[in-house]
């Protein structure tokens, strides 16, 4: 995972500043692509039983909207010649499906566990993970509108969409927290879940630092943010690689043990 991603953001650092841009929407689209392979073969191998494979469903899913997002902005950017990101757009629209797809993995995973709110552990794991994740979104919101050059009312639009990233990365991280810290025991379904809670923080420090550079003009920064969401696809790829590799094939084999 490590190497990949290494040699993928490397591909783009080292590339002539004209292409840069370039090998950064293929390379979302392939990584999107991988992960998004990987978890339709997670969900064809487990099916749909109990909340695990809800779970997954859901997850491969809000990863396919992802790659439509990303299918779109290389679409502008080959097709229409684009350069610069859109303010708002219909790649936004697929971002925003892509997490409603997500919170329902989330909630999935906690109903899987199951996840005990009268826990003291779990009250704590709530109350701290809350504080961090407010503050965060206030921050990224009050950054985001000081930085915002906002001209009336065609602009209410790309503000509403500028803001509306931290907010949806903040519904995404408490119950990510809380999965992980209940499966830390769980050796096979801890590992893919501390990558997937991994790449759900590295794609909430990238939309902080992409909206707010989008909002204040700095195009020319965007490319260092797509390094890390080329970054997240990977990890998650990684947890799906696991997920496949581990979980699923001891899962088929207790199946096929009891068929016997």
């Amino acid at each position: 995972m490590v190497a990949s991603a290494l040699i993928a953001n490397s591909i783009i650092i080292f590339a002539d500043s004209t292409s840069k841009h370039a090998f950064a929407l293929i390379e979302l689209d392939v990584t999107a692509i991988v992960a998004s392979s990987l978890g339709v073969i997670a969900v064809w191998r487990h099916k749909l039983k109990g909340y695990h494979g809800k779970s997954y469903l859901f997850l491969t899913l809000g990863l396919i909207s992802w790659l439509c997002a990303d299918i779109v902005l290389t679409y502008y950017y080959f097709g229409l010649g684009i350069n610069e990101h859109p303010v708002a757009s219909i790649a936004d629209a697929f971002w925003f499906l892509g997490y409603g797809f997500l919170s329902a993995h989330l909630v999935m995973a906690l109903k899987a566990i199951p996840v005990r709110f009268d826990n003291n552990k779990n009250r704590i794991v709530i109350i701290i993970s809350s504080i961090v994740s407010v503050s965060f979104l206030i921050y990224s919101i009050t950054r985001t509108l000081i930085s915002f050059d906002f001209h009336g009312l065609s602009d209410t639009v790309p503000l509403f969409v500028n803001i509306t990233y931290p907010m949806l990365d903040f519904i995404l991280i408490v119950p990510a927290v809380l999965v992980l810290v209940n499966l830390r025991k769980d050796y096979q379904l801890s590992v893919p879940w501390f990558l997937t809670s991994l790449s759900l923080l590295v794609n909430a420090i990238a939309d902080d630092g992409f909206a707010n550079d989008v909002a204040s003009g700095s195009s020319h920064n965007l490319l260092f943010w797509d390094l890390f969401f080329i970054t997240d696809y990977l990890i998650m790829a990684a947890a799906l690689c696991w997920f496949n590799r581990f979980h699923i094939s001891n899962e088929i084999k207790k199946s096929s043990k009891v068929k016997l």
